[in-house]
């Protein structure tokens, strides 16, 4: 089997015996396209798209696709399936190749096209004549990130341009399976890897000196989100190419993966002309239920030369399968001004969580001169339409049922989302706003043939005397993704039938003797026939906030409150559970209620206060504002009359959060003084019989704003494969790169030992040089994975940060270094049957790869020592590095059969000296 190294030498040779005799000077542009045809099978169904100059009499195709697969490379014009030629206009055709291929497996692949010759007096290149034509673009086949097929582009990649006039074009691409497309320069190739000979972009000195307003200096710009490709402006009249890859993102698991890529080569052609650029005038964006129709959009466009114009619309809603948009009129010339009208019946396998985006474009036909063009953008969002809800009811061990009407989009979406919160937020969702807005917890999720849910609160019960409100949201599958508008709000209050904590509040804060005031109230709503009582309560306490963790039953009582003693409230977080008895008999319990924990965080004169509990009530409520205590200076910290209120926090803006920084009283804190607090929460139920706010007290803690110990560095370790491990089973070519690393903290000595982070730093070229911050972890983090680099050699360090932001000292750095590799074979066969006809570095199997190769040089002399032939990849404009000798001398003739001999200088990227530069000396055969 022949890997990519030979794809041009097979090239190379067919194409000499078939169009070597004419003038080859016809490719201008070109792209590739790749669609999965089932998601049974592997097949794809690629399409090869080249612009060719129809002033040559050369027919494109005859050029060699790679699969990427290591299959043998096929001509194009005798494998494809089917062809189509357009013309597009003076001197242009598109001609388009169809042809399927089926792959082995999951993979990363790149689908390469290279074909002779690009067209003539392309500028800012040399020699474009001779210059192969290759573009290339690559698919992933991955059974868990789902079927992927490669962007489409929809505006052809020829475009007209004048002197001193900004030009612009978009490709007008779009993902079919709605992934999220990003925009990155290139530069036109000849090769795989391989770029054109001395490639100038056209906004350099030789060709722009300036932009269309005047100022300097000119530029060309690809913007990454829209496609846009500006350059401001040309200077000089001419053909120019460019490259750009549209890169397609998939969101998985909450992280965008590139999942491929498409490669456009473009041409540009620059005239002198004193023509003056259309303009078009586009309607606000739009967002649209699924099922509405867009009506009659008007599309005004207008030239100031008055000459007429043409106004055409490019992009995924004019190509979907299911009820695909339509413009009116279409592709033809009118009057300035002008207009054309859209009209959109959209239907729910339109929605997805992106933008579609409606690429406009404008050209105008002067009397004299090239026509030009202005490219804008349109967007459309089509969003799902809110679920319906049907009935609501309070169910056994208080249980709600929900249920809802069937979902008009079913087809489309693939789950039911239902959210929950405590007390109403009668909220409309604004124009196209879709999902949850905050303060609603995920409780449920359904398929799209379900219509009830039950819920149960993980078995817990919900708690009585709260009202649960509750909203659907539809969600559609990946990866075009989205969710609907939200359904209207729907609530029921829970029945208080048994009894309901008030109060778990800290009265003092101690290792050994803190206390805790726990209240409730008796069950309002019980069935006194079936419970006459009287009743008694059991109050037991556990540790944490939730959980059966060191069971305790405190007291058996008549009351409805108990003060317990004893506890650890400086260290510890306690919850409360009430059971309901009749004469010794356990009816049913509370739902349980934890003491409030306050935690500070040190910040350079200033202290961070966060406070957490987990309680049945609502402590979220904007009239009900917790407040922040402060002892004054140097005051005990447990004498509450010491104590001053310092805040009153909204949490339902700010959260369960406060920093003190001094500002309640103008005094900035001390770094030498220690500060003590506690908080007073504040919440209710929906119970009439209760007196609110409910009032409960956190520990008290105390801090100091900073310190001036450093933290210890930590011991950094690689603990990933090395090189040669790593790369054994990577085929050759491969630029991407995983490192795994491990850390431990030092705690010992006066270190400080209260961390916030960890910060990775990295240096490429070694431990001398320049390191710069790549990640931060968590303190609990002691690994990392870092993955997409570009160099298997590297250094790193890392530091430790403390709570006031303090940094250590850098760790031991680690380093590891590339593994250079580089194998000659013994024998070749240059016969012409394209197998082994070159004398060639080996690109199979991995073992024997070119690894990390800057360059070669070789000398190969024959028997007498007269050379024969000698190749430097440095000084060649081709740099490559597999030499690829085809067995002639100097001048072209055929060596015969027999042994050579060689000496390769290879240079290595690598950090050690001594490998930097190894010299290989051996024989080769010639066999015939």
């Amino acid at each position: 089997m022949k890997m990519r190294g030979s794809f041009f030498l097979i090239y190379t040779v067919l194409l000499f015996l078939t169009a070597n005799s004419v003038c080859a000077t016809h490719i201008r542009a070109g792209e590739i396209i790749a669609e999965r045809v089932s998601v049974q099978t592997l097949t794809y169904r690629i399409t090869v798209v080249g612009y060719t100059d129809t002033q040559s009499s050369v027919e494109f195709g005859p050029g060699f696709i790679d699969f990427g697969d290591g299959t043998e490379p096929v001509a194009l014009n005798t494998q494809a399936d089917f062809t189509t030629v357009e013309t597009l206009g003076p001197g242009i055709e598109k001609v388009t190749f169809v042809i399927t291929h089926t792959y082995q497996g999951p993979g990363r692949y790149t689908i390469g096209f290279r074909e002779e010759n690009r067209n003539d007096n392309t500028l800012n290149m040399d020699d474009s004549v001779n210059t192969p034509f290759y573009v290339e673009t690559q698919i992933i086949i991955d059974p868990f990130i789902g079927i992927n097929n490669s962007p489409v582009l929809t505006v052809p990649p020829i475009d007209r341009g004048a002197v001193n006039r900004r030009f612009i074009h978009n490709p007008g691409a779009y993902d079919p399976d709605g992934d999220s497309l990003a925009y990155v320069m290139d530069i036109p190739k000849q090769g795989f890897q391989r770029v054109v000979n001395n490639y100038r972009s056209p906004a350099s000195a030789e060709f722009s000196s300036r932009q269309e307003d005047g100022s300097t200096p000119a530029f060309l710009r690809l913007d990454s989100l829209s496609g846009d490709l500006a350059w401001d402006a040309p200077g000089t009249a001419g053909q120019y190419n460019v490259a750009f890859r549209i890169q397609e993102w998939r969101k998985i698991d909450g992280t965008y993966r590139l999942v491929g890529y498409v490669v456009r080569d473009m041409q540009i052609i620059i005239e002198n002309s004193n023509n003056r650029r259309p303009e078009l005038i586009l309607p606000d964006d739009l967002c649209v239920v699924a099922g509405e129709k867009i009506e009659d959009i008007v599309i005004q466009g207008s030239d100031p030369d008055g000459d007429p114009i043409k106004i055409e619309m490019f992009g995924e809603p004019l190509l979907v399968n299911a009820s695909p948009a339509i413009y009116t009129p279409k592709g033809v010339f009118q009057p300035s001004p002008g207009i054309v009208r859209f009209n959109w019946n959209t239907v729910c396998s339109h929605v997805r969580e992106r933008e579609y985006e409606v690429r406009i474009r404008i050209t105008d036909q002067p009397r004299s001169g090239p026509a030009l063009v202005d490219i804008k953008t349109w967007k459309i969002r089509v969003v799902g339409p809110p679920p319906v809800w049907d009935n609501i009811e309070q169910g056994q061990s208080r249980s709600v049922n929900l249920e809802w009407q069937p979902y008009s989009c079913s087809n489309a979406a693939d789950v039911m989302q239902v959210w929950r919160r405590i007390n109403s937020d009668p909220y409309e969702p604004d124009s196209c706003e879709t999902g949850i807005r905050a303060g609603y917890e995920l409780v449920g999720v359904t398929n799209m043939s379900t219509f009830s849910f039950l819920d149960t609160n993980k078995g817990e019960g919900l708690a009585p005397g709260n009202t649960y409100c509750y909203r659907l949201v539809a969600g559609y599958p990946s990866p075009r993704n989205g969710v609907s508008i939200v359904s209207e709000e729907i609530c029921v209050t829970i029945d208080v039938d048994v009894p309901i904590i008030t109060n778990v509040s800290i009265e003092a804060t101690d290792a050994s003797s803190g206390e805790i005031f726990v209240k409730w109230t008796p069950p309002y709503d019980i069935d006194r026939t079936q419970f006459p009582g009287p009743f008694t309560y059991e109050l037991v306490r556990r540790t944490g906030f939730t959980g059966n963790q060191n069971r305790v039953s405190v007291v058996s009582t008549a009351d409805t409150f108990f003060t317990d003693t004893g506890l650890n409230t400086e260290n510890l977080v306690y919850n409360y559970k009430v059971i309901l008895k009749e004469n010794a008999t356990t009816i049913d319990s509370s739902t349980s209620a934890s003491s409030v924990r306050l935690e500070p965080v040190i910040i350079n004169e200033a202290i961070e206060l966060n406070w957490s509990f987990t309680v049945p009530w609502n402590n979220s409520i904007s009239q009900y504002r917790h407040e922040v205590y402060r002892n004054r200076n140097d005051a005990n910290a447990q004498d509450e009359n010491t104590f001053e209120l310092i805040a009153e926090v909204d949490v339902t803006t700010a959260g369960f959060t406060y920093l003190d920084d001094g500002r309640h009283n103008g005094i900035p804190l001390r770094r030498d003084t220690e500060y003590c607090y506690y908080v007073v929460t504040k919440g209710a139920y929906n119970v009439s019989q209760l007196t609110y706010p409910l009032e409960n007290k956190s520990q008290v803690i105390c801090a100091r704003p900073d310190d001036d110990r450093l933290p210890c560095p930590p011991v950094l370790t690689f603990e990933g494969p090395d090189c040669r491990e790593y790369l054994s089973d990577k085929p050759c070519g491969n630029n991407t790169f995983t490192h795994e690393l491990g850390w431990e903290p030092d705690f010992t000595g006066s270190c400080d030992d209260e961390l916030s982070a960890f910060r990775l730093y990295f240096n490429e070229d070694g431990e001398e040089g320049e390191f710069a911050l790549v990640r931060t972890f968590s303190p609990f983090e002691r690994d990392a994975v870092i993955n997409n680099l570009s160099n298997y050699r590297g250094c790193y360090y890392i530091t430790a940060v403390d709570r006031s932001g303090n940094e250590s000292e850098p760790s031991n750095t680690v380093c590891v270094d590339n593994c250079p590799a580089y194998f000659l074979p013994n024998a070749f066969t240059p016969d012409g049957d394209g197998i082994n006809d070159t004398f060639m570095a080996f690109d199979n199997p991995f073992a024997k790869c070119p690894r990390f190769v800057l360059g070669v040089e070789v000398f190969i002399v024959n028997r007498w020592g007269v050379e024969v032939f000698s190749f430097n990849s440095l000084s060649s404009n081709e740099n490559d590095v597999f030499i690829r000798w085809n067995g002639r001398d100097k001048n072209g003739n055929e060596l015969p059969a027999g042994t050579y001999f060689y000496t390769a200088t290879v240079r290595f990227d690598v950090f050690d000296p001594a490998l930097k530069e190894q010299t290989f000396k051996g024989t080769v055969q010639i066999v015939k």
